[in-house]
């Protein structure tokens, strides 16, 4: 039975060559793409995977900000060495990331 279904198939596809081929190469367009899609959705859940105690991670969010300028998790640059140091039973690590501050001088121009 299955013998006759690729007899057909062949058949179908080779009297409709151009509508075959179009069909062929969108499906392998569409399977490409679903696989490249769940690749990075599988890669992006496994971002924070190796971290220990993700539970007891947190994010020090503040409110002082310039309007329109920088993002929304900034703090106070000294702030979490300062916590390191006056509770180090509560903090373990820090760790500080600024990706707007980029300041470039050159002379007394900053």
């Amino acid at each position: 039975m299955i013998k006759n279904y690729f007899k057909i198939a062949v058949r179908h596809i080779t009297r409709h060559k151009l509508f075959s081929i179009i069909n062929i190469f969108c499906l392998a367009i569409g399977i490409t793409f679903t696989m490249l899609i769940g690749e990075y959705i599988l890669h992006e859940k496994q971002v924070n995977a190796g971290i220990r105690n993700v539970d007891r991670q947190y994010l020090i969010k503040s409110n002082w900000k310039l309007k329109e300028m920088g993002l929304d998790i900034t703090t106070l640059g000294p702030l979490p060495l300062t916590l390191y140091k006056e509770y180090p039973s509560l903090v373990a690590n820090y760790y500080r990331y600024n990706p707007v501050t980029n300041v470039v001088s050159a002379g007394d121009k900053h």
